[in-house]
């Protein structure tokens, strides 16, 4: 690859990025064509329901057990499923490093996810109905995920708890979506990733950071089903394992250009721009065409104005800084 001329958005100088026995940013006076910032971490995604498209109507009715999500599901086929999850999965890659993927439907739902994404571009956690298919899925997923503990046998969650620990997996779970009350239980389980808590009381937030549990905000999800809770989120801000996902396909794009744009009319968009590029697994940096970019702040530039069509590469690795 030929040297590119890049602005780093972090630091505001710009240089050459290259590839010789390594990747490198080399601080040098150039007008920039492209710019380098630390990429997207999409902290949530449900991409088992890419297929379809919801309506307007309440979270126990929509995502509940037995909702219409899982109505549609169950008649649709394998092929368009996996057909339209491969669509997420793509743009998920443009847009971010990756994302933590909370496959649904046991053994069967993730070898579905398999099939959709055979680069294995996402961290998927699979949600087992089963210790039997817990100890299966625990050896073939990044770990587990689950909903809210109202939706699930408590004995059931503690065994999945207690096997990502031992096989050093990830443990991921909804709380405080709707309200406060499946707080308390979920962070008896201590999770290492808490999605939402928008709902939750101040006290259970400020417990759950104490926990270190990373906290996940969905604002287009939250603001769908009237959710939204701008306290909480002014709480969140001060936490430094804040990170934000896009939640449920057939809610809202798997873009995190769309959810931090729409992020940022909510909240403070450098704030929103520290939380949705926090990745606790590995260095990764997206290069993007300057066009749309205004160098007097490039960081509000990359939330409020870019797209998956500037992205030009992400590497997903670290970078040497010269």
């Amino acid at each position: 690859m030929q040297p590119l001329r890049v602005l780093d958005a972090v630091s505001g100088e710009t240089g050459y990025f290259l590839l010789d026995s390594e990747w490198r940013f080399e601080v040098a006076s150039v007008t920039p064509d492209f710019i380098i910032f630390p990429s997207f971490f999409n902290a949530h995604t449900h991409i088992g329901d890419s297929a379809v498209e919801a309506p307007k109507m309440g979270l126990e009715e929509l995502v509940g057990p037995g909702g219409y999500k899982f109505r549609v599901l169950e008649e649709s086929s394998e092929d368009e499923l996996v057909e339209w999850m491969r669509k997420s999965v793509a743009l998920i890659a443009k847009t971010a490093s990756t994302s933590l993927e909370f496959r649904e439907g046991g053994l069967r739902g993730y070898e579905l996810y398999l099939k959709a994404d055979e680069e294995r571009r996402l961290m998927a956690l699979s949600r087992p109905s089963s210790e039997e298919e817990a100890k299966r899925l625990v050896e073939i997923s990044q770990g587990f995920n689950f909903s809210s503990v109202r939706d699930h046998d408590l004995d059931l969650l503690e065994f999945c708890r207690r096997l990502a620990r031992k096989h050093g997996k990830v443990f991921a779970i909804h709380a405080g979506e709707k309200d406060g009350g499946d707080v308390e239980d979920a962070l008896s389980l201590e999770p290492d990733f808490i999605i939402h808590m928008n709902m939750a009381e101040r006290r259970q937030v400020e417990e759950a950071m104490e926990t270190g549990a990373g906290i996940v905000t969905c604002f287009r999800s939250n603001a769908f089903f009237g959710l939204m809770n701008i306290k909480n989120y002014e709480l969140f801000s001060e936490y430094e394992r804040w990170m934000i996902g896009t939640d449920n396909a057939m809610i809202a794009s798997p873009s995190m250009f769309d959810e931090v744009r729409f992020a940022s009319y909510l909240f403070d968009p450098e704030v929103v721009f520290q939380a949705s590029t926090r990745n606790p697994f590995f260095e990764s940096y997206t290069i993007a065409r300057m066009e749309k970019v205004n160098p007097r702040n490039p960081v509000l530039s990359i939330v409020r104005r870019l797209e998956s069509c500037d992205v030009f590469k992400i590497v997903r690795g670290s970078i040497s800084f010269e």
